[in-house]
C-alpha cells in the first residue's frame, strides 16, 4: 500500500511518516509511504506546488492524507476549498483520501478549538475518513500525564506526540488494530522513538477506544 502524506512539519517533525509505517509493517501491512511537506505550508500553498497536482493524478498511491496548517488555521470555506481542489485531483488518480484531524499545543495563540470540528465537518462534506489526532492528543493529556506529548518548543510533537499520532492515523484511516504493536521504532542503528511498555500500552488502549 503507498501513502503519500500532504502537510508541513507537524507531519514531517520525528519522521512520524516513517513511524505510521514501520507500525503499520508490524501490524502486517506491507506500507511504503512519501511526503510533501514543507514548514508551515498550508493546503492552499500545496494546491499552488506542481509537484502536489501530478503526485495525485499520477503517483498511483492508495491513499493521500492530507493536513493543513495549524498555527494559521485557515476559516472553513478556505479549508474546504482546500479539500475540495485536492480530493478532486485524487479522484482523478483514483487514490483516496483522509484528512489529518492537528492538534492543539500549549503555545498556539488564539486557541484553535475549532480546528478539530472543521475537520470533522470537511470529512463530514466530502465523506472521508478523519485521524482524530487532536482528540487522542486531548484525551492523552489527562488519561497519561506522564507523557509529554511536547517538544521543546511546546508547539511540535515530540517523538512521543508522533507516536501517538501515527497510532491513531493507523487506527482511523487504515483501521489497524494498535494494541500490541512496538513501543520501539528504530532505523538502522537510530532510535526514533523508545517508550516504556506501560506508555505505550496506555496509548496504544486509548487510541483503541477511540
Amino acid at each position: 500500500m503507498r501513502i503519500l502524506f500532504i502537510g508541513n512539519s507537524h507531519t514531517y517533525y520525528n519522521d512520524m511518516a516513517y513511524l505510521f509505517a514501520a507500525l503499520g509493517r508490524a501490524s502486517g501491512l506491507s506500507l511504503d509511504v512519501t511526503m510533501l511537506t514543507r514548514g508551515g505550508e498550508s493546503l492552499a500553498g500545496h494546491i499552488k506546488n506542481e509537484q502536489t497536482r501530478f503526485n495525485l493524478l499520477y503517483g498511483r498511491y492508495d491513499l493521500a492524507v492530507l493536513q493543513e496548517v495549524t498555527s494559521e488555521f485557515p476559516e472553513i470555506k478556505e479549508y474546504f476549498d482546500g479539500v475540495r481542489t485536492l480530493k478532486a485531483w485524487a479522484d482523478q488518480g483514483e487514490t483516496r483520501c483522509g484528512l489529518y484531524m492537528n492538534f492543539e499545543s500549549p503555545q498556539d495563540t488564539p486557541p484553535l478549538s475549532r480546528m478539530r470540528p472543521a475537520v470533522l465537518a470537511a470529512g463530514d462534506a466530502f465523506g472521508l475518513s478523519v485521524a482524530r489526532v487532536g482528540e487522542a492528543f486531548a484525551r492523552a493529556r489527562i488519561a497519561l500525564p506522564g507523557v509529554d506529548l511536547y517538544a521543546a518548543d511546546r508547539h511540535h510533537p515530540s517523538p512521543e506526540g508522533s507516536y501517538l499520532a501515527a497510532l491513531t492515523l493507523l487506527h482511523d484511516l487504515l483501521d489497524v488494530r494498535v494494541r500490541g504493536l512496538p513501543a520501539q521504532i528504530c532505523f538502522g542503528e537510530q532510535t526514533l522513538v523508545s517508550l516504556s511498555p506501560e506508555a505505550a500500552d496506555g496509548m496504544q488502549r486509548l487510541v483503541q477506544a477511540l
